[in-house]
């Protein structure tokens, strides 16, 4: 595993190494998680954009799959809590995290959202950047016939610990999963 989080910094995902010390660079919304510090300035950040389209989720599992590598033991639930967040950032997100000119001179809103993977001593902690939404996110209570509904659910059962914050470019849904011992 060490190997390949190793190839992954320095190969295609170089330009995507952050540390916080490097505060050019950083993913500020990270100082916004409660209890956040990153020992010694030390912990791999690494982040991707992806469109905010359906087809777009299956490209966030597996970013976090490859940087994780098949040996990680949070790799299943780091993957699976990814994916409810990315679909979530579909489905309920309301504008653009970028806006980008357009020949006419008029603003084209992309939707887009970023995922965020910082390396932690004792586990993994994830961030899905988007737009943001009129509603605060909180976990439901489906039907059992329901089709959706349950991604925040999961999250809350599965992650050592979880939160959002909003700020002007958006929501930041996190959790952090942790190694026992």
């Amino acid at each position: 595993m060490a190997t390949r989080l190793l190839s992954a910094l320095v190969g295609v995902l170089a330009d995507r190494f952050r540390t916080p010390a490097d505060s050019a660079m950083r993913s500020p919304h990270l100082d916004r998680i409660p209890g956040w510090s990153a020992p010694l300035g030390h912990t791999p950040v690494i982040s991707q954009r992806f469109a905010a389209a359906p087809d777009q989720v299956r490209p966030a599992r597996v970013f976090v799959a490859e940087l994780l590598g098949e040996d990680h033991p949070l790799r299943d639930d780091a993957v699976l809590l990814t994916s409810e967040l990315a679909t979530n950032a579909v489905e309920h997100s309301n504008g653009p995290l970028d806006a980008r000119p357009l020949d006419t001179g008029s603003v084209d809103p992309p939707r887009e959202f970023v995922v965020t993977v910082a390396f932690l001593p004792h586990g993994v902690l994830i961030t899905v950047q988007d737009p943001g939404a009129s509603e605060i996110p909180c976990t439901r209570k489906p039907g059992p016939e329901a089709t959706g509904g349950r991604g925040l659910l999961l999250v809350n059962d599965l992650a050592t610990r979880w939160g959002f914050h909003r700020d002007p470019t958006g929501t930041v849904i996190w959790f952090e999963l942790g190694l026992a011992g």
